[in-house]
């Protein structure tokens, strides 16, 4: 089970904010992990949020045992048509574990854009540039697609490809069912799948 980091859309969260949490343990490549991330959105007016994305690693490949990395961004919506809306998210990064040469702390820019369907159907599509302080550079393309059959269900489909300029090039594949109670808060489950293709690195993801 490869589960995707916590991660929301080019939407900024209505009034009160949001909150999203992952967990998973399983098995990649032989070696047992457990992994949880956290997301929370504040939004500061109708078009701006602030974002704090934390996510951790338990494991046994690595010397520590542990990885994790942080970011916290502003997110601001710079076009909205409709059912359609852009936004640019930008930010300071942190992770435990950089490659060889490189600083733990670093800036990620983020390009998000989303498209609503109506009656629950979305898509929404992110391309990131990620810098370390040192040269390590990495880029990420999340692309998520979801419907609501039933209003309290919601069924969502997600990929995404990970390419550092020094390391291993992850794709991540994960098909989740969101079950939302009354008060508006949802209990996610899913099953997922990953390739890594190159030289094989320790990189936080």
């Amino acid at each position: 089970m490869t589960p995707a980091p916590a991660l929301a859309g080019a939407w900024v969260a209505p009034e009160g904010g949001q909150q999203i949490w992952t967990t998973a343990a399983g098995e990649r490549e032989g070696v047992s992990f457990y992994e949880s991330s956290a997301y929370w959105e504040i939004p500061i007016s109708g078009d701006a949020s602030v974002i704090a994305a934390p996510w951790y690693e338990q494991n046994y490949d690595t010397a520590e045992g542990w990885r994790a990395e942080t970011t916290v961004a502003l997110k601001g919506v710079v076009l909205r048509n409709g059912a359609d809306v852009m936004a640019v998210q930008a930010g300071a990064l942190w992770v435990s574990n950089p490659p060889d040469g490189c600083s733990e702390g670093g800036a990620e820019l983020r390009l998000l854009g989303g498209r609503s369907f109506g009656e629950g159907r979305f898509v929404n599509m992110e391309g990131a540039v990620r810098g370390l302080e040192g040269g390590c550079n990495s880029q990420r393309i999340d692309i998520s697609a979801g419907f609501r059959p039933r209003s309290n269900w919601l069924v969502m489909g997600q990929v995404f490809f990970d390419s550092p300029e020094d390391g291993d090039q992850v794709t991540r594949a994960q098909l989740t069912l969101v079950r939302f109670g009354d008060s508006g808060r949802g209990l996610q489950i899913g099953i997922g799948a990953a390739s890594m293709t190159g030289h094989r690195r320790r990189h936080s993801w």
